[in-house]
């Protein structure tokens, strides 16, 4: 075979066409949308954590519903009755500070221990409301307590010691 008669060689394509292929390729799957970035409601909404621990080497984490204060477990690989499994867990520095990612259906989020100002109502401070005339004392109001006057016993409490300066607790020797 003479150098003449060789087939001419295929130019090689330009890589840049394939670009679209690399980055999108049909043969890959796609994984959970971040959990990082919620798109609107979510079930971990309502659900903090209250405590985690370790059983048969599997990990179970104990959520309450802030609403219903529903208490429940989530297991690491396996739902529960709800449909919740743990996906994945982050330690924190301390204990309170560690996160659970839980899973239902197609959905994710990260739920962690309630900050316990958060649960707690704020406090509400009222100025003291001082009034200008008082009020007219009628026939059915009984008068004001004298301190001297003796407290009526109280059928809850047991009834007061008869000598106050008495004790029937014996004290310790010297």
């Amino acid at each position: 075979m003479k150098a003449e008669d060789a087939p001419t060689p295929v130019e090689f394509p330009k890589l840049e066409k394939f670009e679209t292929l690399w980055k999108r390729s049909i043969f890959t799957t796609k994984d959970l949308p971040s959990p990082d970035a919620p798109t609107g409601p979510n079930f971990v909404d309502n659900l903090s954590l209250s405590g985690i621990y370790e059983i048969d080497g599997g990990v179970v984490a104990v959520l309450v519903d802030r609403v219903t204060s529903e208490v429940m477990e989530a297991r690491m690989g396996s739902e529960n009755e709800m449909g919740i499994k743990i996906r994945q867990l982050t330690p924190g520095a301390t204990v309170d500070k560690t996160r659970v990612q839980l899973q239902k259906g197609d959905q994710a989020g990260w739920v962690s221990f309630a900050d316990p100002a958060e649960t707690q109502p704020a406090e509400v401070i009222q100025k003291a409301v001082i009034p200008t005339q008082t009020p007219a004392v009628s026939s059915e109001t009984p008068p004001p307590l004298n301190r001297r006057q003796p407290i009526p016993p109280n059928p809850i409490l047991p009834p007061p010691p008869s000598d106050l300066g008495k004790s029937d607790v014996p004290l310790p020797p010297p």
